[in-house]
């Protein structure tokens, strides 16, 4: 059975050795498990192993290195003036979406007007063109 590669984009299956995806094109990350190794000897074990195929003791699974407090890297903004640009795009959207709902507002009251014209006071509308 061929082995396949899950593509971190699209999630398509592409055979195993493959660079790109042959579905979406992304470029394919064959990152493989981490190798135990023995603290004991140094040996190399493969990554679902418990104990040392060398000596026979047992492993301990790799973990990150620890972050010290002096490789926190320090903001980007400390110390420095920043340029802050206004969003046009954002207003005009908001100026847009104002002047619908002012006018949809208007249309609902001058409707209302006229049917409350035509039930209370009687009075007729009529069209200026045709009879």
């Amino acid at each position: 059975m061929e082995q396949r590669v899950k593509c971190p984009i699209c999630g398509k299956e592409t055979p195993a050795g493959k660079r790109f995806c042959g579905h979406c094109g992304a470029r394919l990350v064959f990152e493989p498990p981490p190798k135990k190794v023995c603290t004991s000897c140094g040996a190399e074990n493969q990554p679902d192993q418990q104990f040392c195929s060398t000596c026979g003791a047992r492993l301990v699974t790799p973990t990150a290195a620890p972050s010290t407090p002096s490789a926190v890297a320090a903001s980007p903004a400390e110390g420095k003036q920043v340029t802050v640009k206004p969003t046009w795009g954002l207003a005009w959207g908001l100026w847009w979406r104002a002047l619908i709902i002012a006018l949809l507002f208007g249309a609902v009251v001058y409707l209302v007007a006229m049917l409350l014209t035509v039930t209370v006071f009687g009075w007729t509308w009529k069209l200026p063109f045709g009879s």
